[in-house]
């Protein structure tokens, strides 16, 4: 049988539809890359907004109207995952005992054996009549006994699959590999229906990670991306007190968190050259984790982390823990030590209530730190949030594109300054992988995108030396080197 995997969202989701692929092809099936062709259809989802809910349906919607008007006799299941779900079954026509349905369910509720699995009141069943099961990505453990129950046959030996965090992926690029080291949220920003999806913060053991590493590395892998909804919490549920103390703060200079010790241990791996991390948060942030940036040789010198806004009376209304003030301060003990040290964000546009006053804080913030780059969202209120139910989204959509526009003019003035420091300097890039049809990509230790044209002698894996001598738009020209 034949599969398609589509991913919407964030990289993290991206990782997780490699833990899919590895469990299917396991299973026996065949990887296509034709939806239309495939006899199971998975949707890794991404709930953040409800544009990606809705790309989602239309999906769905566009396969099935295919299968309609050419009269397949078979169509494929649907299964949707990733953070549109709550809940792991299947859907009421596949349900032929009693003993698997449940009542009074909660909003997340964890399964502990998959005689729970025969649910089916989930509200994404009644959004689409095409969805045949639903699973928690963190419960993807349980994918081939759905599909068992599903096709009335064995699929796969799901046995030798366990909990979420322990079961492998499936590297699609030889060149760089995501790991995950921490699945959850515990911050509840009010916009926010992660922990509600995710729910709580879990760590991988440090022994697990390595030993995932060691083992991309044999195969050639050079870089490494360490992936979570805040890996700068990692360790957080084992040594908790380390965050109950009051006097932590991002600058405190006695303390070793279980991140820094986790980077700490992937540095002295042989034969890794680059370690990035995301997504990150300003309020767990630490001196000993900024630092490691600079102190450890195979760290690159670039940072994603969260702004969201440059106003603190908005900043406390969406839960977060940081001020402006916290967030510059990072920014600029970072800019200090490395002038060419790259930083991205993620910033929201007409969080409900925002004032003039409020949007010209955070367009004060763009101008003083200066982004590699940001990814600007306009805001998109989601049901089961705080925000959902305490403050009215009444900003007209015209209003919400102005400010977004506004912001991302800035945004692009911001990554041109930064990309002209790069004029001059001779960067090693890493190939990633094919550029059009007559080149490659790579990207600089600070994650600038660097593309080459077609060498005989450059391939993914590589680290080649380039002149960066000008730009086009915000692309930089180069001269090969070595």
């Amino acid at each position: 049988m034949n599969y398609f995997v589509k991913t919407f969202g964030c990289q993290m989701n991206y990782a997780d539809s490699e833990k899919i692929h590895m469990i299917l092809i396991g299973a026996g099936y065949k990887k296509v890359i034709d939806p239309v062709k495939a006899d199971i259809i998975i949707l890794n989802t991404c709930s953040v907004r409800q544009k990606w809910e809705d790309r989602v349906f239309w999906f769905i919607h566009e396969v099935w109207l295919y299968h309609k008007k050419n009269d397949t006799k078979q169509k494929p299941l649907f299964g949707i995952t990733g953070c549109m779900v709550r809940k792991t079954w299947m859907a009421k026509r596949y349900i032929q005992n009693d003993a698997y349905q449940r009542s009074q369910i909660q909003d997340i509720s964890l399964l502990h054996s998959e005689d729970l699995l025969g649910n089916y009141d989930d509200a994404l069943f009644l959004r689409s009549q095409e969805i045949d099961f639903t699973f928690r990505i963190e419960e993807v453990s349980y994918l081939t006994k759905l599909l068992t129950l599903i096709c009335n046959k064995d699929i796969g030996n799901d046995s030798k699959f366990n909990e979420y965090l322990a079961v492998k992926q499936l590297q699609e690029n030889p060149a760089s590999a995501n790991v995950i080291i921490q699945t959850g949220c515990d911050n509840y920003c009010t916009y926010c229906i992660v922990p509600y999806t995710r729910w709580r913060e879990i760590s991988r053991s440090i022994d697990d990670i390595i030993q995932e590493i060691q083992t991309v590395v044999l195969s050639g892998t050079k870089e490494v991306t360490l992936l979570g909804q805040n890996v700068n919490s990692y360790g957080k549920e084992v040594r908790k007190k380390l965050w109950d103390m009051k006097e932590l703060t991002w600058i405190h200079k006695d303390v070793t968190t279980p991140f820094r010790e986790l980077l700490n241990h992937i540095d002295a791996i042989d034969w890794i050259d680059r370690i990035r991390f995301t997504s990150s948060n300003p309020h767990d942030m630490t001196k000993d984790i900024l630092d490691a940036h600079v102190q450890l040789k195979k760290m690159c010198n670039y940072l994603h982390f969260a702004m969201q806004s440059g106003s603190n009376s908005l900043l406390k209304r969406m839960n977060r823990k940081h001020t402006y003030e916290d967030f510059k301060a990072q920014v600029e003990y970072l800019r200090k030590r490395d002038p060419l040290f790259s930083i991205s964000t993620d910033i929201i546009v007409w969080f409900p209530g925002e004032t003039e006053e409020e949007f010209q804080d955070t367009i004060h913030a763009m101008k003083e730190c200066q982004f590699d780059f940001a990814y600007i969202a306009r805001y998109s209120p989601r049901s089961g949030t705080y925000a959902y139910d305490a403050y009215k989204d009444d900003i007209t959509p015209h209003e919400k594109a102005r400010r977004w526009n506004t912001l991302n003019n800035l945004l692009e003035e911001s990554v041109l300054n930064r990309s002209k420091l790069m004029i001059g300097r001779e960067e090693e890039i890493l190939i990633s992988g094919k550029w059009r049809s007559n080149g490659w990509v790579g990207r600089t230790r600070n994650f600038k995108e660097v593309y080459i044209s077609n060498e005989s002698n450059v391939a993914i894996w590589d680290l080649v030396r380039v002149h960066i001598h000008s730009l086009d738009g915000w692309n930089l020209q180069w001269i090969l080197v070595s």
